[in-house]
């Protein structure tokens, strides 16, 4: 890929002159963005936010390159297609496609139709592309309103004779053992509480309860921080320091990091003494109030799964106070651990063989 070279600026040209500095500017422009997109996929595609301690590409987006979430949104959009779009992601690399004329494609483009469509791209201009895809998406919106039944259509060039038969589609995530718990514990509350129709599956639920979520958050409605949604439980050895929680699955051990984040935001329960907080309620709803119930992580403003932190570690001479205490949602709470060291022989001190931390949600 040749690189454009843009010249200084320099006042008092012809018209003639600045114009041409102008297009190659803009030439320049279209360029970096999509050379911008190209290493954005690699971020994506190769999970390296992770390594620099995000929990998500929108996170590293927001605090490392100052994007918005519309803009982060358009760029994860153009990345992930090109993964579906191989030939484009070729021409893109070579400089053939640039940035502009590659996120039009990507709304209408698909395996089938890919070389069409980046035929197109070279034949006309952006604003020729432009509105042909415009034009090829109403069809296909005036398709699917004439044929409801047939699903999602993707605007092709030309009409084509045969609709396609509405697929489904296998939506699969990965979570880790606490996450199962709660995933869990969440779709039998919901549907103790009437929240999706009797007999539904765990699809239906799971979209119930989305939609339950968004209207509650348009409500304005803010959830209770003295009661957590569920609990779970994780039961932990002081001897061998080792901890495991339990899931339909069977029992899971955890890793050190994983327990010491579960145990600092807990109720504590022995076999021989009474149950306690490991932060007092009316610390915890303080600092909550005070973080404004929303996880202090940079560029993290998640609402929801809350947790207290404790900034120094129990295990190093922290202590509950509120200066030492700030809100992290579960996943900025488990890399901060992750980050630290974990403690070793904490609970090792005399007393029962078991504990177990019911951990808050």
């Amino acid at each position: 890929m040749s690189i454009i070279a843009v010249d200084s600026f320099v006042p008092d040209q012809s018209a003639a002159e600045v114009s041409a500095c102008l297009k190659k500017a803009v030439r320049a422009m279209d360029q970096a963005r999509h050379c911008a997109v190209l290493w954005f996929k690699e971020i994506v595609e190769r999970e390296l936010y992770k390594e620099l301690g995000y929990g998500s590409v929108y996170q590293y987006a927001a605090v490392e390159l100052e994007f918005s979430k519309t803009r982060t949104g358009d760029f994860l959009h153009l990345a992930r297609k090109l993964e579906k779009l191989p030939r484009l992601k070729k021409e893109m690399e070579e400089g053939k496609i640039g940035y502009t004329k590659a996120r039009e494609i990507v709304k209408v483009a698909d395996e089938e139709n890919e070389d069409r469509w980046l035929n197109a791209a070279k034949k006309k201009s952006r604003q020729e592309l432009r509105e042909t895809v415009k034009r090829a998406k109403q069809r296909a919106k005036r398709e699917r309103v004439k044929n409801p039944a047939q699903g999602e259509l993707l605007a092709g060039l030309h009409p084509t004779g045969a609709l396609p038969v509405a697929l489904t589609h296998k939506v699969t995530f990965e979570l880790t053992s606490e996450q199962l718990a709660h995933f869990e514990a969440l779709v039998e509350a919901f549907g103790k509480q009437g929240g999706a129709v009797a007999g539904s599956g765990r699809a239906i639920m799971l979209l119930e309860a989305m939609a339950s979520l968004v209207g509650r958050a348009d409500s304005g409605a803010v959830a209770n921080p003295k009661e957590p949604h569920t609990q779970i439980h994780v039961h932990h050895c002081p001897d061998c320091e080792k901890s495991h929680i339990t899931t339909s699955r069977g029992e899971t051990e955890l890793t050190p990091s994983e327990y010491e984040k579960l145990a600092c935001d807990a109720h504590v329960a022995t076999v021989d003494g009474p149950n306690k907080s490991a932060i007092p309620p009316s610390t915890r709803r303080r600092v909550l109030a005070r973080d404004q119930h929303r996880c202090q992580a940079p560029g993290c403003s998640h609402t929801r799964f809350l947790e207290i932190h404790h900034i120094i570690p129990r295990s190093e001479g922290g202590t509950n106070a509120e200066e030492n205490l700030t809100t992290l949602c579960s996943a900025c709470h488990q890399r901060a651990h992750d980050k630290q060291k974990p403690a070793c022989g904490k609970n090792q001190q005399a007393g029962p063989k078991t504990r177990e931390a019911r951990k808050r949600d």
